[in-house]
């Protein structure tokens, strides 16, 4: 688990210590720390810090959370709360580790204004792009996805039929997964689904299936898809799919 203290300029630093992460929590400070293991990036919340701290903190937390992929559960913890995190409370006991999130740190000369009000400066990361050699055709005999279930104008959720996802799926297996890459997350419809894997043993052999859950929590904003290669299904015109493949 790596720890990072939030600071009042919005920059968030990362903590180098070989301490126990507990006894770097201070009172006074927020702490965004993001758990590999488990894949929750949390924001614990000193009893004596300031309420700009914990704002600063609740944006910070989901910068963090675009950065290690939104198929990381976020979570806001009160020091007061803790005993209800008894996942929390286990991995505070451990020293930190190394890991995939970064420093935020703000580039002043980056600045623009949200609704009408004053400029504030934000940080921004490149997009990794995805390489023309990844992007296979795909031989299909039928259609993928009918789109009988239009997108509303109002933003609620479509659930794409369970016949249609795996059929789509079916069709970005056969394309194949570059080497040195592994599924993370496929967007339908105008739902996100993360990649979870289901590890069965029979009769001595392990057998592995892969679930698609929906992502119920995902975070407002715009973020760069950093560290993914995405990759496009279309057929019809249409785009079909979008899945986020991350090196392993």
């Amino acid at each position: 688990m790596q720890i990072f203290l939030v600071k009042g300029n919005g920059e968030v630093h990362e903590i180098k210590s070989d301490a126990p992460l507990k006894t770097l929590l201070e009172k006074n400070e927020s702490y965004i720390l993001c758990d590999d293991i488990t894949r929750v990036v949390y924001l614990w919340k000193g009893s004596e810090c300031t309420v700009r701290s914990k704002f600063i903190g609740a944006n910070k937390l989901q910068e963090i959370r675009g950065q290690v992929g939104l198929n990381y559960k976020s979570v806001s913890i009160d020091a007061d709360e803790v005993d209800d995190y008894p996942d929390f409370l286990s991995a505070i006991e451990q020293p930190r580790t190394d890991g995939f999130a970064r420093e935020i740190k703000e580039d002043m000369e980056l600045k623009f204004e949200i609704g009408g009000g004053p400029s504030k400066p934000r940080s921004y990361a490149p997009m990794v792009g995805s390489s023309s050699k990844y992007n296979e055709g795909i031989q299909q005999s039928g259609p993928l996805y009918t789109g009988s279930q239009k997108i509303p104008s109002n933003g609620a959720q479509v659930i794409v039929s369970r016949q249609d996802l795996d059929k789509i799926i079916e069709s970005l297996d056969e394309a194949g997964i570059p080497e040195g890459f592994h599924r993370e997350m496929v967007i339908m419809g105008n739902i996100a689904y993360s990649v979870s894997e289901k590890v069965q043993v029979f009769l001595g052999k392990k057998q592995i299936e892969h679930i698609l859950e929906p992502i119920s929590s995902l975070p407002e904003g715009i973020f760069f898809a950093e560290g993914y290669t995405p990759r496009i299904l279309v057929e019809g015109k249409t785009v079909i799919a979008v899945e986020f493949l991350k090196r392993d």
